[in-house]
């Protein structure tokens, strides 16, 4: 196993596309929580994190308010390309750990919202994704947006369900 990573199932696979780059597909089918993977990684804090470079940053996993995992370029796991999507068929079980949000099948192309994990800044592009549902560009704040919070109920890792509660409450 990398040292990126605690667990990955078997079966995944990333595919080089010359026009999108890297995404994971999964080789066999997966039920609905089945565990995907289980990511470590050196922990870093928020300052850390934006000291990086931008292909860096690409591969964090924020895991709490000021903590973010790190796994070297050279040592990078297939699960750390699976991508962002508006419409992602995984989700946040726990900070470090994705899971299956419903039954994935062969040949389905694996993906999570980051919303359900980033809250910073850094973490804005804009979106190619293709869903119907599609936000166009990501940001840091995304988790704020009460159809997001709507649609990821239960998904979201733990650290950013505090500040939902947080801003529900306050």
């Amino acid at each position: 196993m990398a040292p990126g990573q605690i667990f990955q199932r078997n079966g995944l696979r990333v595919v080089d596309d010359p026009n999108i780059g890297h995404f994971v597909v999964t080789d066999e089918p997966i039920a609905e929580r089945d565990v995907i993977v289980i990511w470590s990684g050196e922990r870093i804090s928020l300052a850390q994190a934006e000291a990086l470079s931008a292909k860096e940053q690409d591969y964090l996993l924020q895991i709490d308010d000021d903590c973010f995992l790190l796994t070297s370029l050279d040592e990078l796991c297939t699960a750390d390309f699976i991508n962002h999507s508006c419409e992602p068929n995984c989700g946040l079980l726990e900070a470090d750990t994705l899971v299956a949000m419903r039954p994935i099948e062969a040949g389905e192309v694996l993906s999570f919202d980051y919303a359900t994990s980033d809250t910073t800044s850094f973490i804005a592009f804009d979106c190619l994704c293709g869903a119907s549902s599609c936000r166009g560009r990501l940001t840091g704040n995304d988790w704020r947006l009460p159809e997001v919070q709507r649609k990821y109920a239960g998904w979201f890792a733990p650290h950013v369900q505090r500040l939902i509660d947080g801003a529900v409450s306050g």
